[in-house]
């Protein structure tokens, strides 16, 4: 696989031209981009199209991220008691490595069922950074899951890895100095293990770490201290179980810039960190800016709430979650001066009465009412026209609305508030009656074109919460 190819080559000069594609003319840079969107497998079968796309295989460039999973440099091999296996094939793994390893920069091991592949491969590439020092050097990103769904009983009890395995990645993560960005998910260590978890990074990359992700380190409540040894972090995600009072004193000391606590659905509940804490973070490090957010599907769980946190954005990605007067009400009484960003991401999966009593629509209106600094709002269930229109003009500086078109009833079931004139309030009506003039007249208080998205492109939405919205925070 790794040799040189003497498959099909590019049309003779001599043959008629137009027997031929144009696929082996493709540029370089054309063809880089294509490699990247293929698994190994997938390369080498694109290799034998023509010697261009041979040499495009050997390019830096397409081998800038690593991918592992089960099926990556494997051979099969018969178990005489469960058939035939995939099994690393060392051989090729060597050769490989000893090929593209100098161009790797973001190493990412997927959630792998055969542990064994696992961590014979973390050991194969810390013999190798062993045997030739310096040939990591260049991997600043190392992203890491474990599938700890696998190991789910009938009473729902999840185990995590630990062990060999935490060894490997341990070694592993010691021989990758120029290390800047990490991310563990899933390990849910024990006590002991997880408190010794990082011991390494925090030697080596203590001085070039950028950005961390530690989701559920641990199984339980312990708190991480690694994280405040970096001193040059700028972005940390962590789970709430991880962090505490001593942890947050060292982030603040090293001006941390972006803080997400993350949950999902193997997060257990614990408490938050003391609002003593939080209000002394405030005052050594003014611009930090906390993040919560709750992903996965966990059916019966609300965000762990950090009072007095310098909360600036609240995101739901889970499709069993809806909006809740009583989450509302949370949000707007310990972060009402401070939230900027609040949404629920993704398609939902559970029904919503069409009711205007059973629906969210007021208590969105009463988040922007008492929440002046929101500028972005995500709105997923059901609401009317009307709402969407209320939601626009609520908004102080509301700059960026997203609904889903699916999502929007064509009503106007609002009854007439004191506080409206009787202008405002047929305009209201007038203009909900049909979706064409909602956008318009969202258009024009939002002042910029705004239409209502459709489930494909409300699916895809992202948002980036690390840039500030406001100048002096």
């Amino acid at each position: 696989m790794w040799q040189s190819r003497r498959g099909a080559r590019c049309p003779s000069p001599q043959k008629d031209i137009s027997e031929y594609s144009l696929w082996h003319l493709l540029p370089e840079l054309v063809l880089v981009k294509i490699f990247r969107m293929l698994n190994m497998n997938e390369r080498y079968i694109a290799s034998l199209v023509c010697w261009n796309w041979a040499q495009a295989f050997n390019l830096p460039d397409v081998w800038r991220v690593f991918v592992l999973d089960d099926t990556v440099l494997t051979k099969s091999k018969y178990n005489y008691y469960l058939g035939w296996q995939k099994t690393l094939d060392h051989i090729r793994t060597s050769t490989a490595l000893d090929k593209m390893a100098r161009h790797i920069r973001t190493l990412v091991i997927r959630p792998m069922a055969n542990f064994y592949n696992m961590y014979s491969f973390m050991n194969a590439l810390s013999a190798f950074a062993q045997r030739y020092p310096g040939s990591l050097d260049g991997v600043i990103a190392l992203r890491y899951t474990f599938v700890c769904t696998l190991a789910e009983k009938e009473n729902d009890e999840v185990f995590g890895t630990g062990g060999e395995i935490l060894r490997s990645l341990q070694r592993l993560m010691g021989h990758l100095a120029g290390l800047r960005d990490i991310e563990l998910v899933d390990l849910l260590l024990e006590r002991v293990e997880g408190m010794h978890a990082l011991d390494q990074v925090s030697v080596v990359c203590c001085e070039t770490m950028r950005v961390l992700k530690l989701i559920n380190i641990t199984k339980f409540q312990v708190e991480l201290l690694h994280p405040g040894v970096f001193i040059n972090l700028r972005e940390l995600h962590i789970s709430p179980q991880n962090l505490g009072d001593d942890l947050l004193y060292l982030l603040a000391e090293n001006k941390l810039r972006n803080l997400h606590l993350i949950q999902n659905e193997h997060t257990e509940s614990t408490g938050s960190v003391g609002r003593r804490s939080w209000r002394d973070a405030r005052l050594r490090n003014s611009r930090l800016r906390v993040h919560l957010r709750l992903e996965g599907k966990p059916r019966h769980q609300e965000i762990i709430w950090q009072q007095d946190a310098p909360v600036k954005s609240i995101l739901y990605r889970s499709p069993y979650i809806a909006v809740s007067a009583v989450s509302i009400l949370t949000t707007i009484e310990y972060y009402g001066t401070d939230l900027e960003v609040y949404g629920h991401l993704g398609l939902p999966r559970f029904h919503r009465s069409a009711s205007f009593h059973e629906r969210a629509d007021g208590a969105l209106v009463m988040l922007l009412r008492h929440c002046p600094l929101v500028h972005t709002l995500v709105v997923r269930e059901r609401i009317s026209s009307a709402t969407v229109l209320l939601l626009a003009h609520t908004g102080k500086n509301l700059r960026r609305l997203f609904v889903r078109a699916n999502a929007v009833l064509l009503r106007a079931d609002w009854p007439r508030s004191p506080e409206w004139s009787p202008q405002f309030y047929d305009w209201l009506r007038g203009a909900a009656r049909s979706y064409g003039r909602t956008e318009a007249e969202v258009s024009r208080l939002l002042g910029y074109p705004w239409c209502l998205l459709s489930d494909k492109v409300f699916r895809a939405l992202r948002l980036d919460l690390n840039q500030s919205h406001y100048w002096n925070t």
